[in-house]
């Protein structure tokens, strides 16, 4: 970009004199670059649809400043005038293109301080302790306990606002292809769906689930379901907190 291609801008907003803009114009001709940004900033200022007047600022600025700073009450009510007078002149002072740029502008501040804010937070979650709420021993139901020694249990561990649920058994009997176990949480009868794992070829399974606020529970059961699309327990119960 030459230094006649850099006057671009100060042509579209009218910002030459008349000898640079009468420069510009014949180079405008000449440079099919500068011909085809002119054409597009002009579409996009056009569609804005701002109607910005430029107006000198008037002859008696000085007292009416000096006026401002030592009036008295009386004076209060011309006050409010003179300052709508100001506003609309502060408003005429800005071009399209410089609210376009100021627009710009808050809005990356806007998004970089949600950034910031988001960043902050999430380095408190990490550094913030892990406790153990709530632990609860996982037994073999009564129809499996004779022929199985099953074994586990849930916690509830809670770190910042977050919940999790982190189940742990072992010695699980061996699944079919297609069959999963299913963790149920019970409230008032209620079941709540937290969630299906397989256990490893040593019997050993392990389930995490994350809480919401609406999850309340006071017991825990598993059962062997045929797949994993159970909406409510189709198969028998395995494992569950007394």
């Amino acid at each position: 970009m030459n230094t006649e291609c850099a006057n671009l801008l100060s042509f579209l907003s009218g910002e030459l004199g008349e000898k640079e803009k009468k420069a510009f114009a014949e180079h405008l001709f000449q440079c099919s670059g500068c011909t085809k940004e002119y054409e597009q900033m002009t579409e996009a200022w056009i569609s804005l649809k701002w109607d910005f007047e430029e107006i000198e600022p008037s002859s008696s600025l000085k007292s009416e400043v000096m006026n401002f700073v030592f009036e008295t009450d009386d004076e209060v009510p011309m006050r409010k005038e003179k300052n709508k007078n100001w506003s609309i002149y502060f408003i005429k002072q800005f071009t399209p293109v410089t609210s376009a740029l100021l627009l710009a502008a808050l809005v990356l501040v806007s998004v970089l301080l949600y950034s910031n804010i988001q960043l902050k937070k999430e380095r408190a979650a990490i550094n913030l302790p892990m406790e153990v709420q709530t632990a609860l021993p996982l037994q073999p139901s009564d129809k499996m306990a004779v022929n199985m020694n099953t074994e586990g249990a849930a916690y509830i561990l809670q770190q910042g606002e977050e919940r999790r649920l982190i189940v742990q058994i072992q010695n699980l009997p061996s699944l079919q292809e297609s069959e999963v176990y299913q963790v149920w949480l019970l409230k008032d009868g209620k079941r709540t769906n937290a969630g299906v794992f397989k256990p490893d070829e040593a019997g050993t399974g392990s389930l995490t689930y994350k809480l919401s606020i609406k999850d309340k529970f006071n017991q825990i059961g598993i059962t062997r379901e045929p797949d994993s699309n159970s909406t409510k327990p189709r198969g028998e119960k395995i494992v569950g907190s007394s």
